[in-house]
């Protein structure tokens, strides 16, 4: 069979949800030549059999292609089989000088802003690609009087960055409890998330306890982007690991990130982000109870947009950059019922952020990108 007979019995056989078969069909059309394909097979395979996901990339023909290699440096960073820095930085430059735009993103957003470093690979991205360079809004970062710098200095400055610990979190509140870890995303990141996913974005739904389903209430008037596995990237992985740790929780119990945004006047009134064992039944099903949440605010919002606590008097006001994580259950499946919190109205100014839920055990989410990890 030749490829596109190939292609076309993997969509047969994913229409007949036979997964297993069409991932078996899209093996051989990458085998055959087809990038995609391959990328399809390996990323299905990464999550039980990392080891064998990487293997099968480099026994192809296309493994010199330089998509295939940021694919496969990508697959190997997210489940841990690349320990040292020093490797990973200098592919990712490499990439870059190969024409890889990802591969440049990816080293921005590890970057201190201030350094000649960023600026350095800002006006690289600039020149391959101003529309992106633009749509990013870089120019708000770069500076021009610190741009010397050269490939070397950046993998330098980008080895010290790749497995740099998270902050240490301020501790709001001991009884919940709730912390803060303050800029765990740059400005570069927050603008990233909001620039790609913004055409994802459709009212903000609910779950109906009956259905399972999601559907929209005026709880909840916000409009959010699921960013689900197909739309995941370096920087949602990098996310998804932050927010493991910040939460000593695996990637693979967490449900997908939500990019979120309220224009004045929006709201989503108080409520509790556990789960009722009984009522919502449906959605237990997808890794059991909430046990925490994470929020990332991706811009700061001057007046209104605050998350409230209304039962422990607390207010939490947006901040580029700062996470806030928060327990919703006790080790018990329980509802906290100082969770209780909501997400105010703002006056003049869009709040943009992103939620990520964890779950007691693995989710359909974590499962498909992380297995056990």
């Amino acid at each position: 069979m030749n490829i596109q007979q190939l292609i076309a019995k993997a969509n047969k056989a994913h229409a007949a949800n036979d997964i297993s078969l069409a991932m078996g069909f899209l093996k051989q059309a990458g085998e055959a030549g087809d990038i995609n394909a391959a990328l399809d097979y390996a990323y299905y395979l990464s999550h039980d059999k990392p080891i064998e996901s990487v293997q099968y990339l480099e026994s192809l023909s296309c493994v010199e292609n330089p998509i295939v290699q940021y694919h496969k440096l990508l697959i190997a960073y997210f489940c841990d089989l690349i320990t040292e820095s020093n490797g990973v930085a200098k592919s990712l430059v490499a990439l870059g000088q190969k024409g890889v735009i990802e591969a440049y993103l990816v080293i921005l957003s590890y970057l201190e802003q201030s350094s000649s470093e960023f600026s350095f690979i800002a006006n690289k991205v600039r020149n391959i690609a101003p529309n992106i360079f633009n749509q990013l809004k870089l120019d708000e970062f770069v500076n021009s009087k610190v741009c010397e710098s050269n490939n070397d200095k950046v993998a330098q400055g980008l080895e010290s960055k790749l497995f740099e610990p998270l902050p240490l979190p301020i501790t709001l509140n001991e009884e919940l409890p709730i912390s803060l870890f303050e800029s765990t995303l740059s400005g570069f990141e927050c603008n990233y998330l909001i620039t790609k996913f913004s055409a994802l974005l459709q009212p903000s739904m609910v779950v109906d306890p009956i259905t399972g389903q999601g559907r929209i209430d005026k709880v909840r008037t916000s409009y959010v982007a699921i960013i689900s596995p197909e739309h995941c990237d370096w920087l949602t992985r990098k996310i998804d690991k932050l927010v493991a740790k910040a939460t000593k929780t695996r990637c693979c119990e967490g449900e997908v990130l939500n990019l979120l945004r309220y224009v004045p006047g929006q709201e989503y009134k108080p409520h509790y982000d556990a789960l009722n064992r009984l009522h919502d039944a449906k959605t237990f099903e997808d890794g059991g109870q909430r046990t925490k949440t994470a929020i990332i605010y991706l811009n700061t919002v001057n007046e209104g947009g605050n998350t409230t606590f209304p039962k422990l008097g607390m207010r939490v006001s947006p901040n580029k950059g700062n996470m806030l994580v928060f327990n919703n259950s006790d080790d018990k499946g329980n509802v906290l019922i100082n969770s209780y919190h909501a997400g105010e109205s703002t006056q003049k100014e869009n709040k943009w952020l992103v939620t990520k839920w964890i779950r007691e055990h693995k989710t359909n989410y974590g499962k498909f990108l992380y297995g056990n990890h």
